[in-house]
């Protein structure tokens, strides 16, 4: 019973993930102004990793299990990919798990940018082009491909206290909490340039830091996919269903993210309330 009921969430969550991203892309290419066309870069950064992720997670539909004979945990693939092999299943695993780690790092970027433009309202600063910004988002993956690479050698039944293991679960059990107190400070000094606007744009300006605040709750899922794989190795929560949840909690970021901003950011949201009210014109 548990293994249809992780098969149909995971489905579910991760192909509702890929429409709304295809629905984020058409709404930035299509409805983005030119004033915001350097921050689009990290959302279309942003809708494509989700994308991915989502595929990834869908293809694989893995479940981990810890065998501590090892120790070493186990990877049991049900989705599409076993159809192929299972080195494509544990490329489908890495590249999960590693854009779902990314993510919190374009997070981080996404509120430093906005931080950056506030200033230039305030102060002489010039807004990065596109292509800096493009750049920028590039040299950003850096450090998780390191991680991706690592975490691939060491796939299958993989020994847990292996070196080249410790150091990607490390970087990502730590990224989450590290990137999100980081965003927390960030947040913070957002909040005060943003008061000090004028009010007219204050109300436009609001809507970005709502955005950029319900998105600061998406990391949440990973830390708890990490938080419960650590319950499972110290044998404190053990058992089916947690080593289900550990795949199931990252798969809620790909489709948080593209729902946040379709619903805050002002060009998208118009997008979504003109589709209504033709909608029920028709009707």
């Amino acid at each position: 019973v548990l293994q249809k009921v992780h098969t149909v969430l995971l489905c579910t969550l991760d192909t509702t993930a890929i429409l709304a991203n295809c629905i984020l892309l058409y709404a930035i290419f299509t409805r983005t102004p030119a004033s915001l066309r350097s921050y689009a870069i990290l959302l279309l950064n942003n809708a494509f990793m989700d994308i991915c992720s989502a595929s990834a997670s869908a293809l694989a539909i893995a479940r981990l299990i810890y065998l501590r004979d090892g120790p070493s945990q186990l990877y049991v693939y049900v989705g599409p990919c076993s159809l192929i092999g299972e080195g494509f299943c544990h490329m489908c695993h890495t590249a999960h798990t590693y854009f779902v780690s990314h993510s919190t790092v374009i997070l981080l970027h996404s509120f430093c940018f906005r931080l950056y433009i506030l200033r230039e309202a305030l102060v002489d600063i010039r807004i990065p082009t596109s292509k800096t910004t493009a750049l920028i988002s590039i040299a950003l993956y850096a450090p998780s491909i390191v991680v991706m690479v690592s975490l691939k050698l060491n796939a299958g039944h993989a020994n847990v206290i292996d070196y080249r293991f410790v150091i990607a679960l490390t970087y990502l059990v730590l990224l989450s909490p590290s990137a999100m107190i980081m965003i927390f400070l960030v947040r913070r000094k957002l909040l005060g340039e943003i008061r000090k606007m004028i009010m007219m744009q204050l109300s436009v300006w609001d809507l970005f830091f709502e955005a950029l605040t319900y998105q600061l709750l998406l990391p949440v899922g990973q830390a708890l996919a990490c938080t419960t794989w650590l319950l499972s190795v110290a044998d404190v929560w053990s058992g089916e269903a947690s080593e289900r949840l550990v795949m199931t909690f990252g798969s809620f970021f790909a489709l948080g993210s593209p729902l946040i901003n379709l619903t805050f950011l002002p060009p998208y949201r118009r997008m979504i309330d003109g589709g209504r009210r033709g909608a029920k014109t028709e009707g």
